[in-house]
């Protein structure tokens, strides 16, 4: 890992752009790279995304970030707690989230953005993961949590190793290469399924787990590009830089924690200020 400046940011020159998972705190990364995109004036050739991260990579290619904080704002004004237990009485979710998420997907990828979105120039991959094979998907699934948790909190590995060891895989989806809008639709759910706050989805037939449950922090697929490669995490380590170079790619933290959690939904506040901290933080680095 090699700490960088805000001179070498500039300097590169990026055309993939990886947005890891993180729920909301993945609107520091719809913040930032609202700026960084008009201030450098790029043109992403394509964006990778797992969850959140791939949700807030279609709404920039939508031009549609403002109106989706303000939608999920006004969606958490009104939710007045994350879980509630009384539906369960009656065979229904509990969890805020998977209530709100579908609905939030469509203020940015609806029928009058579609056919915009089918002829971007900038292509998306969304990251799901393909449970074990040969298990039950609930026993997979808790697999998939406890290395999620070991990797993240224990091991502390900056990209996922156990995940792969045991026989999961990621699964890369061409979002803008999908049939229909509700293809589409699918695949942003199913990449942001973490089980069991949120309900698995089928992808071409087969079940998928959310794409961070493999590696909250995704890579484009070719290896060739990574020079050209900026990664946007969502959570703030004080052990790293908050630029630094690792592999050839240029991976930017936020410089402190962000007010939003990943699944809260009732403070449409903290994700404003999430967001409004990435804008802050990226005209810090490009002096603009």
């Amino acid at each position: 890992m090699i700490a960088l400046t805000s001179l070498d940011l500039k300097a590169r020159q990026f055309s993939h752009f990886a947005l890891a998972g993180g729920g909301n705190r993945c609107w520091w990364q719809a913040g930032f790279l609202e700026v960084l995109l008009d201030q450098a004036r790029v043109k992403p050739e394509r964006l990778v995304g797992a969850s959140a991260g791939a949700a807030i990579a279609t709404a920039l290619i939508t031009q549609r970030v403002r109106q989706a904080l303000e939608a999920a704002s006004e969606k958490f004004g009104q939710t007045a707690r994350n879980v509630d237990w009384r539906l369960l009485l009656r065979g229904q979710r509990p969890f805020a989230m998977p209530r709100i998420y579908p609905e939030w997907i469509q203020t940015f990828l609806g029928p009058d953005q579609w056919p915009i979105f089918k002829k971007s120039a900038s292509k998306i991959d969304v990251v799901i993961t393909r449970p074990l094979p040969g298990i039950p998907l609930t026993l997979s699934t808790l697999l998939a949590l406890g290395l999620y948790s070991t990797e993240k909190f224990w091991l502390k590995n900056f990209h996922s190793r156990l995940p792969h060891c045991l026989g999961l895989r990621a699964e890369y989806l061409d979002l803008t290469g999908a049939d229909d809008l509700q293809t589409a639709h699918i695949y942003l759910l199913a990449s942001a399924a973490a089980v069991p706050i949120t309900p698995a989805h089928r992808v071409h037939g087969r079940p998928a787990l959310d794409g961070g449950f493999y590696d909250s922090v995704p890579l484009p697929q070719n290896r060739e590009n990574d020079e050209h490669t900026l990664v946007l995490l969502t959570r703030h380590n004080p052990r790293n830089p908050n630029i630094f170079e690792l592999n050839q790619r240029v991976y930017v933290q936020p410089s402190a924690p962000v007010d939003a959690s990943n699944f809260d939904c009732t403070d449409g506040i903290s994700i404003q200020k999430t967001y409004l901290q990435g804008q802050r933080e990226a005209c810090a680095l490009l002096a603009c």
